[in-house]
């Protein structure tokens, strides 16, 4: 085992598939944090709720005087931003102790650069100082993503196809999470060391697929993830909001959504609602994402509508069977048969997904305006009205089709008439 490197992250391992992480500082004794499963791990880092703390560094950038527009920075508010800037890692002592950790070493690094003398040097430095504080968000963000592509919609998938998607998406990340690299090894060469968080996460997921035992699924109903206890197909965690456990709550939103009905109607209502969603995005997107998305203007929905109306008539009647009735309904070819029983329409990748699997770094935050106002011109008018957007509307707009049961349920749109 090679020598350790100090200050310095370690992951040693433990019993039943067990990892512990060590953090070794320059002084004092190393400290171990509690054994748990690469899974484990994974899934609770992903919930680490960094609001309070990033709310804290967009003050400073907005607020802080080193960032006011001006032609002389002094010293003195270099040195004012840095003494507020230590302050902030306290924040994440409790619920984050390894980006407490790392950014203890980092904040000392930044602190210690020389000045080039150059006349930016001193907002650079401000600049560098906020941009460390951000690490523990970027990662997450990042591990948020990965999650995403890797393990939304793939319950009951094995190991190896998880992993096959996350290379089709993030190529380079599955190179190095790749777990073909232990093969030749009983089991994962520990203690080993890694540089930075990010790194550290990129491995659990490397051991994780490895591994058998326990599988990461997404819960329908509140869209956070979590390890199912059985093999069972498991489509909710336990999670309780309000009382209420995603189980119970799930299954009552569930069933609200439509009571049961004939096979074959089903997914004329599925595919109507998806053609008709597919036309307000391509609508509403402008020109240039206009790409991303399925073509569907209103007048292609019209006809497809028209026609699938006229099929849905003569099925009632009884004058077509239920395959030649959804052949004819199925011009986009989206059904992978036309037999009724329990069939359904496979998922389709929404403009989020879209977004999220051409940049990791995708965040919401800073991708959508907080708020905007737009002037309706799609109606012909005298009077056209402003219209106001928040983020959260932008995020469930490019999300459609592709939420959780609680985002459904709080959206209030028109339900689409038979």
């Amino acid at each position: 085992m090679a020598d350790k490197k100090f200050p310095s992250l370690w992951i040693e391992t433990g019993d039943d598939g067990k990892t512990c992480v060590v953090m070794s500082g320059t002084y004092g004794p190393e400290t171990h944090l509690p054994f748990v499963t690469p899974a484990e791990d994974l899934v609770a880092a992903a919930e680490i709720d960094y609001t309070a703390y990033r709310l804290e560094i967009q003050r400073l950038y907005e607020e802080h005087p080193l960032f006011e527009p001006k032609l002389d920075i002094s010293v003195s508010e270099l040195e004012d931003l840095a003494a507020e800037a230590l302050l902030l890692p306290s924040m994440l002592q409790e619920i984050d102790p390894l980006s407490f950790f790392e950014l203890g070493n980092l904040l000392d690094q930044v602190l210690r650069m020389q000045d080039d003398g150059s006349a930016t040097f001193l907002l650079q430095a401000g600049h560098r100082l906020l941009q460390v504080l951000e690490l523990p968000i970027r990662t997450q963000i990042r591990l948020r993503n990965i999650m995403e592509m890797t393990f939304d919609g793939m319950e009951r998938a094995t190991q190896q196809e998880r992993f096959e998607k996350l290379r089709g998406v993030y190529p380079k990340i599955a190179e190095f999470c790749d777990p073909a690299r232990l093969d030749g090894y009983e089991s994962v060469i520990l203690p080993l060391p890694v540089d930075t968080i990010y790194q550290l996460r990129l491995v659990e997921l490397m051991i994780y697929f490895r591994q058998e035992k326990q599988r990461i699924a997404r819960c329908d109903c509140c869209w956070n993830y979590f390890i199912p206890k059985t093999k069972a197909r498991a489509l909710y965690c336990d999670r309780i909001f309000d009382g209420q456990s995603c189980k119970k709550r799930g299954a009552n939103l569930k069933r609200r959504k439509g009571p049961e009905q004939d096979d074959a109607l089903k997914l004329f209502k599925q595919l109507r609602d998806r053609m008709y969603a597919r036309m307000l995005r391509y609508q509403d997107a402008p020109e240039n994402q206009r790409d991303c998305l399925i073509p569907m203007t209103p007048m292609q929905y019209d006809e497809w509508e028209t026609n699938a109306r006229q099929a849905r008539r003569e099925y009632m009647a009884g004058k077509i069977k239920a395959e030649e009735f959804l052949r004819r309904i199925d011009t986009t070819h989206e059904l992978t048969s036309y037999e009724t029983v329990k069939q359904e329409l496979p998922p389709e990748e929404s403009f989020w997904q879209k977004r999220v699997a051409v940049d990791l770094d995708f965040d919401p935050e800073w991708k959508y305006p907080a708020s905007f106002m737009v002037l309706d011109l799609s109606k012909p008018t005298d009077n056209p009205q402003w219209q106001y957007f928040t983020r959260e509307d932008l995020i469930q707009k490019d999300q459609d089709g592709h939420q959780s049961l609680l985002d459904q349920y709080k959206k209030n749109q028109e339900p689409v008439s038979d």
